[in-house]
């Protein structure tokens, strides 16, 4: 879950163009929804104040961030991973932040399922690529290897097919594609590219949501691309991806996607896609969520949408058991959604919570993440933070 376009004014240095790299149907009615609750704020933020804050995941009782850029007078670079020990109550405290020469950004962050593994991309310098780590010790992670990119990777995320583990990247949008890597961590070759997928260069190839041998491919105004990689509905593998369909959703600005598996409906209809508009740090963002219907995924269509006047969506995470959809919202904070029943036109009453966890003029939230009971916010701007989850 990362990065993206903008435009951003950083403090003692030139303009950037930054690439930072996650409900029911409409009421119909003409009652205005009642506002929304606020989040509780738990606890941590305010404790990354080296570097602007990037991606971020959870497992068991540690966090992993990443960063982006530089920051202030400092002005060093985006190469940190941070670690956190989560306490008995989810509060975090930073316990480690290892550091690698020849990035700008960590750009993406994830555990494997297992937990025994973590994977994060990095982008804007002459180390740009992917970089494995082992959670033997979960506290400290230790290097195991890297895949060197000249032009960077903007994401990665783990991906299971066939009894195997798979990373699917995204290639830098100066040069996009989709890489898919064969990690296999006892072998040789840690990491061996398996194959390269070009994606047309229309600001390129950011996020990938990959689940039951389908991938979605998130590739800005060329849209939303479906591809088998071993679900057998076109014979596609991790070898061979095959495309499925294809849609470019209202506004273009492809970022990122969910797809959602409900366990009470038992449906797996429907796509949440973010798009990312321009914005700058600590000011302004923009772009909707979307809602696509993918039931019949040779014939994807949207049917749904949500908008949050003056802020852009980043990343998604979901409650899929309670049905609730949380969207990082950049400068509007973070905003939970009910997803249940069928979904159409604007979706404006189905909004449960917003939060702006580091208050006006220090919120700015890259990512979220459902884990232990509680909802994590990375903040570009205040850090880690632990929220309630409603």
């Amino acid at each position: 879950m990362a990065d993206h376009r903008m435009l951003v004014a950083m403090s003692g240095s030139a303009t950037l163009l930054l690439l930072l790299g996650g409900c029911g149907g409409s009421d119909g009615g003409a009652t205005s929804p009642p506002p929304p609750a606020e989040f509780q704020v738990l606890a941590g933020g305010n404790n990354v104040p080296d570097r602007f804050s990037s991606d971020l995941w959870v497992h068991g009782d540690y966090a992993y961030t990443g960063t982006w850029g530089s920051r202030g007078t400092q002005q060093l670079e985006g190469n940190a991973l941070k670690v956190w020990h989560l306490d008995a109550g989810g509060a975090p405290t930073l316990v480690d932040s290892i550091v690698t020469t020849g990035i700008g950004t960590v750009s993406d962050v994830e555990v494997s399922s297992d937990g025994t593994l973590l994977v994060f991309s990095g982008e804007r310098g002459p180390g740009n690529g992917l970089y494995l780590y082992s959670l033997a010790d979960p506290a400290h992670p230790s290097f195991i290897a890297s895949y060197l990119v000249a032009s960077g990777i903007h994401t990665a995320t783990f991906g299971y097919i066939g009894g195997k583990r798979y990373v699917f990247a995204a290639k830098d949008p100066a040069d996009p594609a989709l890489m898919i890597f064969d990690i296999a961590p006892a072998a040789v070759s840690p990491i061996t590219l398996v194959v390269t997928v070009p994606v047309p260069a229309n600001y390129g190839h950011h996020d990938t949501f990959v689940r039951d041998g389908i991938a979605f491919v998130c590739a800005w105004n060329t849209g939303v691309l479906i591809y088998d990689v071993g679900d057998g509905v076109k014979g596609g593998s991790p070898q061979s991806p095959q495309l499925i369909s294809s849609l470019v959703t209202a506004g273009g600005e492809v970022h990122n996607a969910w797809w959602f598996h409900n366990p009470v409906t038992g449906q797996k209809k429907y796509l949440f896609i973010g798009q990312e508009g321009p914005g700058s740090i600590g000011a302004a963002s923009s772009g909707d969520i979307h809602v696509v219907d993918v039931s019949t995924l040779a014939s994807p269509h949207e049917v749904a949408s949500y908008h949050l006047d003056r802020a852009g969506t980043h990343n998604f995470w979901m409650n899929e058991q309670r049905q609730v959809l949380y969207a990082a919202y950049y400068n509007g904070g973070v905003v939970a959604l009910d997803v249940s029943g069928a979904l159409s036109g604007d979706l404006a009453s189905r909004e449960i919570a917003r939060s702006m966890p580091g208050g006006a003029g220090n919120t700015y939230v890259w990512g979220v993440m459902l884990a232990n009971g509680h909802l994590y916010a990375s903040d570009m701007l205040s850090g880690l933070w632990e929220l309630s989850a409603p």
